[in-house]
């Protein structure tokens, strides 16, 4: 669905969505109680472990902390799987208010969250989630620009999440560069530069619809990250997968709020959603380097052969990449009034000074 035929769609709608702030009062023994609800929603349904951990961890923690402390009782309506907005529609939704929040997939964002998507935009970024967090935080300490933009749409940052590692899950073997070469491999936004720069055919797509394009063949493999696969069950359908180490990218969702339903709530209540957002923003990496451990596992007992890449090969690989995505990034975003050349200049070198090793020199001095 084009988004402007979304947005027509909801318009109407998120005028009446924003009556799903509710605070009512109401007498029970005598005591008053306080009620809220907010609707929180994604396009990706639980079996994407972020939105499971957003469910599980967030949203728990939020409701039981509102009880323990405050006089309110906070209530998510929790709306996965695209029941309100489907993959690539979560920003506009919080935008117009048919959602109050939601983790806000910044790869199907390539031009309104183009500097959020910084990580995408550097291949072979760290494969360790939590690195790349730590990274990202001090990238939006640096440059609050990552927070106004968000605010130019009508929210509230809170947070973010990363994914894990990506490499290539395929329906046959991936050992070198030139493997790829005329394949149709599947990715999202950014991602696609990785593949389609050393020959392969690129076609966009989205984790809903990835099974049956890999088992009906409409694309020959899949740009993921182990968990993703193993949640999704692509590894059903794919039997090689190749840890090419493209990095986990930091801060490739947002958790964000509707800055309208925010100027309603209680302090009390800003404090416990922005305090759960601070603590996920930190245990959600964990959780992806845990989950791509375990999904690693999984695939390699079900049978799916699994080849670690060298950093030789990674080199050639990088090298031969007909686009330098961090400088094209950079350009780019500098034409447009952004610090892109400070934003990526320091995304390396914050990564560097953890211990990582790029395998391209992508940034002149």
């Amino acid at each position: 669905m084009e988004k402007k035929s979304f947005v027509k769609r909801t318009t109407l709608v998120g005028i009446i969505a924003f009556l799903s702030l509710m605070v009512a009062g109401s007498q029970t023994s005598g005591i008053a109680e306080t009620k809220i609800e907010l609707r929180i929603g994604s396009g990706h349904p639980t079996a994407s472990d972020w939105i499971r951990l957003l469910d599980n961890f967030y949203c728990n923690e939020v409701e039981k902390r509102v009880k323990e402390r405050t006089q309110y009782q906070l209530t998510f309506k929790r709306l996965w799987g695209g029941a309100v907005a489907k993959p690539g529609e979560e920003l506009e939704a919080v935008e117009i208010g048919i959602l109050d929040m939601s983790l806000v997939n910044c790869g199907f964002e390539p031009t309104k969250l183009y500097l959020h998507n910084y990580a995408c935009y550097i291949p072979f970024y760290p494969g360790d989630a939590r690195v790349g967090a730590r990274v990202n935080k001090k990238l939006y300490k640096k440059f609050p620009v990552l927070i106004e933009i968000l605010n130019s749409y009508n929210q509230v940052y809170l947070g973010s999440s990363s994914v894990a590692n990506y490499g290539i899950l395929t329906t046959f073997p991936v050992r070198k560069t030139g493997d790829v070469k005329g394949r149709k491999i599947c990715a999202a936004g950014p991602n696609l530069p990785w593949v389609s720069g050393v020959g392969a055919i690129p076609v966009q797509g989205n984790l809903n619809e990835a099974y049956t394009g890999l088992q009906t063949g409409v694309y020959d493999g899949w740009v993921m990250f182990p968990n993703g696969i193993v949640g999704f069950k692509l590894h059903e359908v794919g039997k090689y997968y190749a840890q090419v180490d493209f990095g986990a990218p930091s801060g490739n969702q947002l958790l964000s709020v509707n800055a309208k339903v925010w100027a309603k709530l209680p302090e009390a209540i800003k404090g416990i959603l922005q305090e759960v957002a601070d603590e996920f923003s930190v245990k959600e990496p964990e959780y992806m380097v845990q989950r791509q451990n375990e999904a690693l596992k999984v695939m390699k007992e079900t049978g799916v052969d699994i080849y670690q890449m060298s950093f030789e090969e990674k080199v050639k690989w990088a090298n031969a990449l007909t686009m330098n995505q961090p400088e094209k990034f950079a350009k780019e975003a500098d034409a447009k009034g952004w610090p892109g050349t400070a934003i990526m200049k320091a995304a390396i070198k914050y990564a560097e000074e953890e211990g990582h090793k790029h395998p391209r020199k992508w940034m002149e001095e």
